[in-house]
Parts: structure tokens; sequence; C-alpha cells
């Protein structure tokens, strides 16, 4: 049977989103309610709840109460594509890619995901879906990589502590190969996460998101901080991971538009919260 490309896999419609200051509330917020349902040792959690107030604390967007983030945007991520967006350091890119990940609330609008048949519907739609599915389809990898104390290894396992993944099984050996194509050893499994590069810290968060095989993968300016060698790795791990599958696509937020923008399918520009497509 012949799989269809180029179909829509995820689709928003008319988003608009207000005030960042109520965004970064209510998400800490509601990550410190969702501690009480998470299934995760404790320790885990609070090291990850500070880093995400962290998170927040550097947020460079603007806290002016009342001010729109995003101006009804609308769009569809296509399978097998890759579409990059562009746009000037506050114009809403990075608040985009956290309101489709499910990450942030929106003021209105709707955004759908293709289930495949996984449920009666055609798509899921992020209003009715579980937070914890809806991730599992939907990843988003920022531009710092957030790891814990330890090993490589734990790091990549730390997920499957989590409830979400607990009936999920770590594969070691998928992970050997793809370092296998980043020419590293199984003996990087080993590294204590505090004495890797910058570039390293970003491909181990790469395989940890990957790992689980989302549909969507948000790109937030993951090779910003790079080396070139290390990003022409980073690079080449995500193309190989979106052409293994065709129903996988990619939104690529970058600045290096000289060296993505020949790679991709699509270009959407962002000013001002106001989200343009190329024609």
């Amino acid at each position: 049977m012949s799989i269809d490309t180029d179909r829509v896999l995820l689709e928003f419609d008319n988003l608009w989103v207000h005030s960042q200051r109520t965004i970064n509330a209510q998400s800490i917020k509601n990550s410190k309610e969702a501690s009480n349902k998470i299934s995760m040792p404790y320790s885990i959690y609070q090291k990850w709840a500070s880093k995400l107030t962290a998170d927040a604390s550097l947020d460079k967007e603007p806290s002016t109460p009342d001010r729109t983030l995003i101006s009804g945007a609308s769009g569809t991520l296509l399978s097998g594509q890759v579409t990059v967006l562009t746009g000037a350091s506050g114009s809403g890119k990075s608040v985009l890619l956290r309101i489709l990940a499910g990450l942030l609330p929106m003021s209105s609008g709707t955004v759908r995901l293709r289930n495949d048949g996984k449920l009666s519907s055609d798509y899921y739609d992020i209003h009715k879906t579980a937070p914890v599915l809806w991730r599992q389809q939907v990843a988003l990898l920022a531009q710092h990589p957030q790891l814990l104390d330890g090993s490589v290894l734990e790091n990549l396992q730390m997920p499957y502590q989590l409830h979400a993944h607990q009936s999920q099984t770590f594969d070691r050996d998928w992970h050997i190969a793809q370092l296998e194509h980043l020419d590293r050893s199984a003996d990087f499994l080993q590294q204590d996460a505090k004495h890797l590069s910058g570039g390293e810290r970003q491909l181990v968060n790469t395989l940890r998101l990957l790992q689980f095989n989302p549909k969507v993968l948000l790109l937030d300016e993951p090779t910003a901080a790079l080396d070139i060698d290390t990003s022409t790795q980073l690079v080449n791990l995500l193309f190989n991971w979106l052409h293994a599958d065709a129903q996988r696509t990619l939104l690529w937020v970058t600045h290096d538009t000289k060296d993505i923008m020949p790679l991709a399918n699509r270009h959407w520009h962002m000013q001002a919260g106001v989200l343009t497509a190329d024609s």
C-alpha cells in the first residue's frame, strides 16, 4: 500500500495570542499543577521545574499586558516537507512554536493533527486532546538544550520514568546506530553530561526527542549556537529522521537563510505577529 506524501499532517487556523505576562504565569502554574499528576521521582521534577522557571524569566518577549503576540495566524504542515519560518527577534516565531506544541495557551483559534485512524475522527483537536498525548506527536526542539546531571545514557533514559512513556522500552541499539552517523562511538553514552560541549548537548537533546518518533518536529533555531561541523551533523540527523518515514514534517525557525533555506520546501515569514507564506 502506498503512503501519500505532501498531505496535511498539522493545520492551524486563526490563532490569536495576547499578553505574554499571562502566558508565562499560566505556563508555570500549569507545570506545577501537572506535577501532582505526573509519575516521576520528585527530585527529577524539581530539576525540570526549576529549569522551566528560569527559562520563563529569560523570555525575550516583552511582558506588556494586552499585547498581541500572534495575529490570526493560519497554516498547514505537509508530510515529508520542511517549512522554514523566518522573522526578526520578537516577531512571535517562538510563541507560535510553543502554541503548536501545546506548551502555551492560545487566546483563540484551532490546531489539529492528523491521527491516521487511531481515533474515530480524522484529526486530533488540541483543545480536546490530553496534553501528554499531543506532545507525544508534536515535539519542540529548543535552541538551548536542558540536560540533567548524570551520563548521556541517563539523560536519554530519563523520559521513560515519566508516566507517558512507562509502557515503552528504551532502545540502546537505535541510539548507538544514530551515534555512528554522528561519528561517535557507543562510549559517548557514558560521558558525563556536564562535560559535553554545547553542540554535543544539542545532539543528545535531539536524540532524546527523536527516540519517541513524533510526527511533527518544531525546531527553534537548534543550530544557532553550534560550530559548523556539529551544525552539519545535526542537520543531517534531522533530515535523515524526516526521510525515514513519509508521515513526518519539520517546521524550522532559523536566521540561517544561507544553509537551511535551500533545503526547504516552503518559506513562512512572521512580522509583528503576522504570519505570511510564500506563494
